[in-house]
């Protein structure tokens, strides 16, 4: 079925289904994925499903194996079959298996996927359910996920689009909240190193429960979970500029500043050592669309009357 122009593209598929495509593999595959169905006589509408219809064949004849795949922004390659992502990047490429068990026992078995890069990641459950995950952010499920319930546990920031199944809540898992939800978009903060965790709703309805304390979310708001006032606070939010991330901004709304700059600083792979803390407990809201590293931070410091250096990875605050 696969063009004779490449004979290998079965082969190549199924070493990229168990994460083992070289770069070059992946331009193989690319060129051939294009050509399926190039053909003059072929309309481009019967090209495209030919190319999903192959796809989809092939994924019937591989194991019943519960994969993720990740893919950073600018990307462009589409999902062609529910449980195959082929993405090849606009000059450059970057394709991993998020596959990782955690524990040996079958019982037991989790998968985790860490995002230890400056890009986004996009993690597809397998309920369809989307979450990009934020630098340094970790995403963490159950082997029996989606049996009986939809459990997941998130360290750091994740944006999620959950996909709705009747009888079937998603629940997220964080250090200080439990979220339940069916079907919605929204953003959760849930940073180790910070004192609160976060929860903005763009769309849908979210239930927020910290040990006894609960609320619903209705879009446009945010539940705050404070460590040192063990509560839930409710306030209003702009929960699109707080997922501005996701696009490759940068956005701290109503955050300490030395939770900000940590932040940053951890994006673009930098440690931080404060010798000028004052005023870094004070809360800032900002956004930056498309500045560079170094601009972002100037102008954190500019605002907090502070100056910076740099010496390898390590930013010093003073």
């Amino acid at each position: 079925m696969a063009p004779k122009k490449y004979p290998r593209a079965h082969a190549l598929l199924e070493k990229f289904y168990a994460g083992k495509c070289t770069p070059e593999e992946l331009a193989i595959l690319d060129s051939w994925y294009d050509g399926l169905g190039n053909d003059a006589d072929m309309p481009a509408t019967d090209a495209s499903h030919y190319q999903q219809q192959f796809l989809a064949n092939f994924r019937d004849g591989l194991p019943g194996a519960k994969i993720v795949w990740w893919k950073q922004s600018a990307i462009k390659w589409t999902a062609a079959a529910a449980s195959i992502l082929l993405l090849a990047g606009a000059g450059y490429w970057w394709i991993h298996q998020a596959r990782q068990k955690t524990n040996s026992s079958a019982d037991n078995a989790a998968f985790l996927v860490t995002n230890e890069t400056n890009h986004i990641k996009l993690v597809i459950l397998p309920d369809s359910s989307h979450i990009w995950l934020n630098a340094a952010a970790s995403l963490r499920w159950k082997e029996d996920f989606n049996q009986k319930v939809r459990s997941v546990q998130l360290t750091g920031e994740g944006f999620f689009d959950v996909h709705g199944q009747t009888g079937k809540p998603f629940i997220i898992h964080t250090r200080d909240l439990t979220i339940q939800v069916l079907g919605t978009q929204f953003n959760v903060e849930a940073y180790p190193a910070e004192g609160l965790t976060r929860v903005s709703l763009v769309q849908g309805k979210v239930k927020v429960r910290a040990g006894k304390d609960n609320t619903i979310l209705k879009p446009g708001y945010a539940a705050v979970y404070n460590n040192e006032e063990k509560g839930i606070a409710v306030n209003e939010t702009d929960a699109g500029k707080v997922a501005a991330w996701r696009e490759g901004a940068f956005s701290a709304t109503d955050l300490p500043l030395r939770d900000a700059v940590m932040r940053l600083c951890t994006r673009y792979g930098y440690n931080v050592r404060w010798e000028n803390a004052q005023g870094a407990d004070k809360n800032i809201s900002v956004m930056f669309r498309t500045d560079t590293f170094t601009k972002m931070l100037d102008n954190l410091c500019y605002i907090s009357r502070k100056r910076y250096r740099i010496s390898e990875r390590q930013v010093t605050i003073y």
